[in-house]
This record gives C-alpha cells, structure tokens and sequence, in this order.
C-alpha cells in the first residue's frame, strides 16, 4: 500500500511539474491573428502574443515563428528594443535605443506605461538591418508609442511583463527615403529576453 502511494506521489508530482513548464512554454509561443484592416500585419492587442509588425514602405515586416520575436538589453542608461522578424523572405532586425531608461529587471520595465518617445531626441537612435545590410538611421520624423507595460501573473506568482504599443518613423534606407508605418508590437517580457549587463 506504501509502495502505491509512493509511486502515486511522483506521478502527481511530475503532471504539475511537466504543466507547469507547458505553461511556461506557452506563454512564449507567438500568436498571430490577421487584422482585416491592415492586410498581413497582427491585430494589436495587449495579451502577451509576442507579435509585432509593421509596414516597410508597402512591405510587411512580421515576427515569426522561428525567430524570438524581441530582446530588450539594458546597458548604463541605455535600452535596447530589437524586434527580429522576416520582410517577404528576408530577416529583418529593428532596434530602438532609447537613453535615460535603465531597468533592473523585466518587471521594472512598467515605469515605461504609457509612454510616448519621440525617436528624434538627442540620445535615441533606431538601426534596421534588412539581410546583410545594417543601417543606423537618418530620422525624418518618428515615434515609439508604449501604450500599456502590464505584469502577468500565474497562479498568484509574478510570470513576465507584457508590453504593448505602437510605433512610426520616416527615414533614408540605401539613400532612398522609406517610411515605417502602422508599427505595433504585443511582446512578452521574460527570463529568456531580457537582459541587463
């Protein structure tokens, strides 16, 4: 009788376990739902689906489900957005540095809730790397709009921070004046892409 309860035991304890790192693993899947109103790029949404898109002149620049969609790197006062995605069948990085943000960890990140960062600021800079060719770009005009930094809690424990917005610029790419537009991002802030060092 012992022995069944024993064994009874570590059955129990690895199913909680093993849902428990689904969980986990879930809560960093990409979610792409379409908008009808913006043809390939996802809806926004403020869910943690870990998307992001926007148009490159009439390009559309997506996460997938290959790639981790963002990082965000902190260095002295100093972080770093990268999106990382595809544009057709290209690979696509898109970084913002924004200076005067310096947060300890993922959930310190919601001191940025509800803020609107104008790109063009001394301090701030954005780099887009289509293929093999980086740029760190000439800004036209642009913003980074973080509409909602939310924490995400699980079963009554703190998980990840959400954090949603939009984002806009017009700059030169190759000499050429392009336009990022109807940018939006839903990410998932974590262990696994946030980093401070």
């Amino acid at each position: 009788m012992r022995i069944k309860k024993y064994i009874l035991l570590i059955i129990v304890s690895t199913t909680v376990l093993a849902c428990e790192k689904m969980e986990d693993i879930q809560l960093s899947e990409t979610i792409f739902i379409e908008d009808l109103y913006a043809p390939g790029l996802p809806v926004y949404s403020e869910w943690g689906y870990n998307t992001f898109g926007a148009y490159i002149d009439r390009k559309a620049f997506v996460s997938t489900n290959y790639d981790l969609p963002a990082k965000i790197i902190v260095n002295d006062d100093i972080l770093h957005l990268i999106l990382r995605g595809r544009m057709g069948i290209e690979d696509v990085d898109l970084k913002f540095s924004i200076k005067g943000y310096s947060p300890a960890t993922n959930f310190d990140l919601t001191e940025l809730d509800n803020t609107t960062i104008n790109l063009k600021e001394a301090g701030h800079s954005v780099t887009l790397k289509i293929g093999n060719e980086t740029n760190v770009m000439q800004l036209i005009e642009g913003e980074l709009i973080i509409k909602r930094v939310q924490r995400l809690y699980v079963d009554s424990e703190l998980s990840r921070t959400i954090m949603s917005g939009y984002f806009n610029f017009k700059t030169f790419f190759g000499n050429e004046p392009i336009a990022v537009s109807y940018g939006r991002f839903d990410l998932g802030i974590g262990y696994e892409n946030f980093y401070n060092y």
